[in-house]
């Protein structure tokens, strides 16, 4: 007997959304479990605070927070820091061993930068601000942000006393990177277009076609597809 192509597609359909469902279920679930846990180690004694050299000098770098819990391991996030335009980029963060920590988080980083101590009421605010900065131009965090900045717990940001500047040159000046595809350079561009308007913003993109990177001075000037 054959069988009904509309009865089965539906089953299809059905079947589809009964996993999507799970799916989501299954990561709504994840998340509260990593929060809870981000939460408690929110309250450890904090281990690193540092940021790459290159968070100054070039306007994008990784701030790194850690905790040293009682059972021994360390929570830890990575802000991968956009101070010129995006705020917080991507997250990295996860509780694990110490050795873990120290040869694939410490370790790295220290190989590869000069790392800058901060206070964790600087890096607190220097984070905050970097994503406030970037929420008024239209463009949001990480979403995995609203977990990671658990970890610094109640330090006050209000404490520091550091002044920390935003953009380049008074703008904000996107810098596209290497996972940053044409659809998303879009995206920021038409972003900055909207809140900043015309020669309100710089950005630095590969130009399609071309092996060289050019930077745009004006905003929403005439230039090449990307």
């Amino acid at each position: 007997m054959a069988v009904d192509p509309r009865k089965r597609q539906k089953k299809l359909e059905r079947r589809k959304a009964k996993q999507k469902a799970e799916r989501r279920e299954l990561a709504r679930h994840a998340a509260g479990g990593i929060r809870a846990r981000f939460e408690q180690a929110s309250k450890a004694p904090i281990l690193h605070c540092f940021a790459a050299d290159v968070v100054w000098q070039q306007g994008i770098g990784e701030v790194l927070i850690s905790r040293q819990l009682k059972d021994g391991n360390v929570a830890f996030v990575t802000f991968l820091l956009d101070m010129y335009c995006l705020g917080v980029k991507t997250v990295i963060m996860n509780i694990v061993p110490p050795a873990l920590y120290r040869e694939r988080m410490y370790r790295r980083l220290a190989d590869e930068y000069q790392l800058v101590p901060l206070k964790p009421e600087c890096a607190r605010k220097l984070v905050e601000g970097a994503v406030a900065y970037a929420l008024d131009l239209g463009l949001p965090p990480d979403p995995e942000y609203r977990i990671a900045r658990l970890i610094f717990g109640d330090v006050q940001a209000e404490a520091c006393d550091q002044t920390f500047v935003y953009g380049k040159d008074g703008k904000p000046f996107f810098v596209a990177g290497p996972r940053d595809d044409p659809a998303r350079c879009k995206e920021v561009i038409r972003t900055l277009e909207e809140s900043c308007g015309p020669g309100g913003f710089h950005f630095l993109i590969p130009i399609a076609g071309d092996t060289e990177v050019r930077i745009m001075d004006e905003g929403p000037e005439p230039r090449r597809p990307l």
